[in-house]
């Protein structure tokens, strides 16, 4: 027959040891959430990049397209001009800098473009560093799952068994003066009590 101090005992360090098993699936399921939440916030920020590539490269064609625009217009006014000169039999310097100036100003038509669109561009990867940081920030603001101690635990069950040994066990009196009148009489141990009680 097991003493009761030692199934006090074995039952604190059982304890302890389930008091671990929980703690680690504890753990589990918040590195679950952290890992779903990281997986979501990582396709929520890809979608926003694919997005913002897709923008930028409709806005590199649109600004493609705006140029050959500005190239077709200028070199259609320049010729007009150029046809214009030749029906008047006008020619010289300020024929010259009308066809300068139409030039200069398909020029100045493009610069603006290609500014406008590496504003764009700018803008569009300051978009996409923004997304980044939106995802880490989200994936950092959930717990990951911090597994327990198997050692703490092992102390602890170790620890808890002992003092649960220890404040149970049973100490023979001394003496004992009893009321009744006999002066020997000491209380029995769990050892020495006999099994029928």
């Amino acid at each position: 027959m097991c003493e009761p101090t030692m199934i006090m005992a074995g039952l604190s360090a059982a304890s302890t040891v389930i008091e671990f098993l929980e703690a680690s699936r504890q753990a589990d399921e918040v590195q679950a959430r952290y890992d779903q939440n990281r997986i979501a916030a990582a396709q929520a920020r890809d979608l926003k990049i694919q997005s913002l590539n897709q923008r930028a490269i409709q806005e590199s064609e649109a600004a493609g397209e705006a140029k050959q625009k500005q190239a077709i217009e200028a070199l259609e006014m320049r010729e007009r001009a150029v046809v214009a000169a030749g029906e008047a039999g006008v020619t010289g310097g300020s024929v010259d800098m009308l066809l300068a100036d139409y030039t200069a100003q398909k020029l100045r038509g493009v610069t603006t473009i290609n500014r406008n669109l590496e504003n764009i561009e700018r803008q569009i990867e300051l978009e996409k560093m923004g997304a980044s940081a939106e995802a880490e920030s989200r994936i950092n603001s959930m717990p990951q799952g911090t597994q327990p101690s198997f050692l703490a635990a092992a102390i602890s069950a170790g620890a808890s068994g002992y003092a649960s040994y220890k404040q149970y066990e049973v100490k023979p009196a001394g003496k004992y003066n009893s009321p009744f009148g006999s002066n020997t009489t000491r209380a029995r141990t769990i050892a020495e009590t006999p099994e029928a009680l």
